[in-house]
């Protein structure tokens, strides 16, 4: 039901975001490190009010961690990564900590399988290759599709993230509920991927816009 559910998210898109704008990475969201702390931040908390100060602090303070293995040394020569998240990111979540550090080593990882002289080259090239079953290649606790897909997102990706205020718009728009937790969430991906091609939007533009008026909160200027 792809292409069906598909031309009935376009017509809909097309009645509420006629022309849903771009929107570039804020200058605190510039580095590899500070994407990956933005993205394990932002699961389950308000990105404005909690999410987007601490990623700023983090990043005026350590102006020199913009690597992935530059955060991963800084967050080992802490006591823990529970304590580092206390103490620097001013959040006390060993389940945060313990993802932190999961999805840091993957993308060290991942990122030797793509070519590029910077670290966001191939961590581009990594986000434009992968597809959201990859997320279970990561095998860190707690961190799901939504997670995955934004972190595709950050670094490049035209796609969307399957958090709730993406659920609830397609499945308002289908006037009717995507069975199966899993398959709900990958078959909302797949049809807000195609939908956006048949209207000529980037994918992107339309998380955003979705997001922006079902949470109530502006992203950028």
């Amino acid at each position: 039901m792809i292409e069906a559910d598909a031309r009935t998210l376009a017509d809909r898109i097309l009645l509420d975001f006629p022309s849903p704008r771009g929107l570039a990475d804020p200058v605190w969201r510039f580095t590899p490190a500070a994407k990956v702390i933005d993205c394990v931040l932002s699961l389950r908390k308000k990105y404005k009010l909690i999410v987007e100060p601490r990623v700023k602090r983090f990043v005026n303070s350590h102006p020199s961690v913009i690597r992935c293995p530059d955060l991963r040394t800084l967050i080992d020569s802490w006591q823990s990564p529970e304590s580092f998240m206390a103490e620097v990111l001013h959040m006390r979540s060993p389940s945060k900590a313990t993802m932190l550090v999961g999805v840091l080593d993957y993308l060290i990882d991942i990122q030797d399988r793509f070519e590029g002289e910077h670290e966001e080259e191939r961590l581009a090239a990594w986000a434009r290759w992968a597809r959201p079953g990859d997320c279970l290649t990561l095998d860190v606790h707690g961190f799901k599709l939504a997670g995955f897909q934004y972190l595709r997102m950050l670094f490049g990706a035209d796609t969307v993230k399957p958090d709730v205020h993406i659920l609830a718009y397609v499945e308002e728009a289908l006037s009717r509920p995507i069975a199966g937790r899993m398959a709900r969430e990958v078959q909302a991906i797949f049809a807000l991927e195609r939908a956006s091609e048949l209207i000529g939007q980037p994918v992107r533009h339309i998380d955003v816009a979705i997001w922006e008026r079902r949470s109530g909160q502006r992203l950028g200027p």
